[in-house]
Parts: C-alpha cells; sequence; structure tokens
C-alpha cells in the first residue's frame, strides 16, 4: 500500500544514507502470492476472513524450514474494527499478499550487537524516512506512501502504525492501527468504506554461522485491505479484486527488501557507536507500478 498498508515504517537509529557497496548481500525475498476473495455477506464473512488473515507463504531456507522461524509472535485475530466493517450491508471486496524476506548481517566487531539493536525501545527507533514518515509518539507513527494509480484513480495512503517491542531482544510487531486515503474529493470519499489489517513480524537469528558474529534479520508482511464497493463504482467486485491484488502485491514486492537493506544499514551504523536519532534516508515506500 507503499506501501499500501505495509507497516514497515520504524526501526531503530539512523536510516539509509549512502549507497550499498558492491559485495553487500541483497535481501532474500519468499513472495506469497495475491490471496484476495470476494468476501461473502453477514456470518460467513468474518469466518472466512479469519482462515484467510492467518494463512501465510514461505518456503525452506538452506539452513532452516522458514526464515519465519525466528519471527515474535502475533495476534492472528481480526481487529475488532475489520469484524464490524464486513458486517455492514453492500458489495464487499478483499485484496491481500504476503512478503517474507531476509538478508544476512555481520555483527560489528568489537560494536553493539544485534540483539542489543533488537531490544532498543520504539522511543529510540529511527523512522527510516525522514520525508514520509512522522513519529507521534514513543511507539506510534504517520507513514504517507507514495502515490499510485487504482482503477484510473490517482490516490495515497496515510497509515497510523504502532510498534509492540518484544522482551529480550526478540524482534518487534509493528501494526497498522487506522489509515485514510488522499486524492480527488471523489477519491476521499471511499474513506470509511474500506479497512485494513497489516501487520509486519520482524526479528532475527543467528541461523547463518553460529557462533561467528554472522546472523540473519527476517521479516514477514501480511497486507489485507477490506473494501465496501460504492454502488457509483464503475467496475464488479471480481475485477476490483484482481487489481487490488496485483496493486498490493506489486508494493509489498518492492518495500520489503529496501526495508530490510536499510535495517541492515541502520544497525551498521547503531553497532558502531553513532546514536543520531535523525533519519537520513528516503524513498523506502516510493513504488513503481508495472503494468498489468
Amino acid at each position: 500500500m507503499a506501501s499500501v498498508a505495509v507497516p514497515v515504517i520504524a526501526m531503530p537509529r539512523a536510516a539509509l544514507a549512502r549507497g550499498h557497496p558492491r559485495d553487500a548481500k541483497a535481501p532474500r525475498v519468499v513472495r506469497g502470492g495475491p490471496i484476495g476473495h470476494r468476501v461473502l455477506r453477514r456470518g460467513r464473512v468474518a469466518a472466512r476472513a479469519v482462515e484467510e488473515a492467518t494463512s501465510t507463504s514461505t518456503s525452506p531456507s538452506p539452513a532452516s524450514s522458514s526464515p519465519t522461524d525466528c519471527l515474535p509472535d502475533a495476534d492472528d485475530a481480526l481487529p475488532d474494527a475489520v469484524v464490524e466493517f464486513l458486517r455492514r450491508d453492500g458489495r464487499h471486496a478483499s485484496f491481500s499478499s504476503v512478503k517474507v524476506g531476509s538478508i544476512e548481517v555481520d555483527e560489528v566487531n568489537g560494536g553493539r550487537s544485534l540483539r542489543e539493536y533488537m531490544s532498543l525501545p520504539a522511543s529510540q527507533y529511527s523512522t527510516l524516512d525522514g520525508e514520509k514518515v512522522e513519529r507521534i509518539g514513543d511507539d506510534t507513527f504517520v507513514c504517507t506512501l507514495g502515490s499510485f494509480d487504482f482503477l484510473g484513480f490517482k490516490l495515497q495512503p496515510v497509515l497510523t502504525a504502532r510498534v509492540d517491542v518484544r522482551p529480550d531482544g526478540r524482534g518487534c510487531v509493528i501494526r497498522v492501527v487506522s489509515a485514510e486515503i488522499h486524492g480527488s474529493r471523489v477519491v476521499e470519499g471511499i474513506n470509511g468504506m474500506f479497512e485494513i489489517d497489516s501487520v509486519n513480524r520482524v526479528g532475527w537469528n543467528e541461523r547463518c554461522n553460529p557462533g561467528t558474529g554472522q546472523c540473519e534479520i527476517a521479516s514477514e508482511t501480511k497486507v489485507t485491505v477490506y473494501l465496501l464497493v460504492p454502488k457509483w463504482f464503475p467496475f464488479t467486485v471480481k475485477a476490483t479484486e484482481r487489481t487490488g491484488n496485483f496493486v498490493v502485491a506489486q508494493v509489498v514486492n518492492q518495500v520489503v527488501p529496501r526495508f530490510l537493506l536499510q535495517l541492515k544499514t541502520d544497525y551498521e551504523t547503531w553497532a558502531n557507536g553513532d546514536d543520531s536519532r535523525e533519519a537520513t534516508g528516503s524513498d523506502l515506500f516510493a513504488v513503481d507500478l508495472e503494468e498489468k
């Protein structure tokens, strides 16, 4: 959701401010395909939504069954706002995507450890993108995503996300707690006609080479958008879901690898003793949608 509804907006310290070395390893990403569906009305809606919201798509890694093994647990229950939304009358559509990625990180020799980095309170997080992310509380951030075209309408999502840091350096869970759409008067008219359930789990482990300081940061991002299709909307529910699945998948496929690269650089900067909280990175949520 650039994006769209991806809550990968903040992690500790200074953001990516320079290019990566040529020999830097790119993040490994496991793609979860769109899992959109037509939402059934009334009693069947919530049950089906719960079933799909708890599904994941991962594949084995060389040293472990899944990069998600190291991730902190997250509540799979649908937010109350979504449950209430799905009870409303009308034409319901939903579109989703899941993306898992990981990147190898070498702990800085003589510096601060990755466990210490992952133990930092949210109040010490860098936003990673000083232009698009604003801190509004110790653990709460507002993220303005890049604008994009959806079925002929130009829109720009603005998300509010909250960070839950887990004990003992196990990582964090970033969840979108509210969202709105900016754009034309017509576009902004759909505010109140959609809900987003978006969760990003971030963790780490010593999967690469235990005891050598070679570690791995992993992330799983799940995004589901629930839409009450307006009566005036000129597209069917099926067409809306098909396009929505495409857009959400494009957004997470581009944002998650960029997020992991910025986390790696941010850790290296912090581990070397730089306690600056200023975010110097940019374009974390820039999205270039391909033609479908």
